[in-house]
């Protein structure tokens, strides 16, 4: 059986100590990146043997199908003024809705204050009937319905007899007894 050596008391050297920091590694490595990302942008914009500004990427198939403004301005006739579209009624229509919410929640508003108040009103009244009970004085107990049970005279011994003698009994016999 193998044992295992004996633990050593001198201190070990830290390596983190002894390198650089982490924050320092990842900072190089995000300059290298971004030094590549660059370089790699650069060379995708350069146009090789054209020497020309670049075209847009983008390219319509078609003309867009509806009415253009430069036709409804000439519908119209008037070419200096411009189109007003319907931002003002939708603005007046918004406002109105807005006017209506606020006039309901002033409404509901205005029915729980009155349920409020018919609230404590009724409580109050209930108070004071309630006082009103407790300082009036006492009613007076009524009667009771039942008759009361009648007083009964003590009850008298009855008077003392002489015991009556005796009787003689007869005597017993004995059972029979068969052969």
């Amino acid at each position: 059986m193998a044992t295992a050596p004996p633990p050593t008391t001198r201190p070990r050297p830290d390596r983190r100590a002894a390198s650089t920091p982490r924050w320092r590694r990842w900072l190089l490595l995000g300059l290298f990146f971004g030094l590549g990302y660059g370089l790699t942008q650069r060379l995708l914009e350069v146009r090789w043997g054209e020497g020309s500004t670049r075209a847009p990427a983008f390219h319509p198939k078609s003309t867009p199908s509806g009415t253009r403004l430069e036709e409804l301005r000439q519908q119209k006739g008037d070419n200096s003024q411009p189109l007003a579209a319907d931002l003002e009624e939708l603005a007046r229509l918004q406002r109105e809705e807005k006017e209506k919410q606020e006039a309901l929640k002033q409404e509901q508003n205005q029915r729980q204050n009155t349920a409020i108040e018919e609230e404590k009103k009724r409580l109050e009244s209930d108070r004071r009937r309630l006082e009103e009970m407790g300082s009036s004085p006492e009613p007076p107990t009524p009667e009771p319905m039942t008759p009361e049970e009648p007083q009964l005279p003590p009850p008298t011994p009855p008077p003392l007899e002489q015991p009556a003698p005796p009787a003689a009994q007869a005597p017993r016999e004995a059972p029979a007894t068969t052969p």
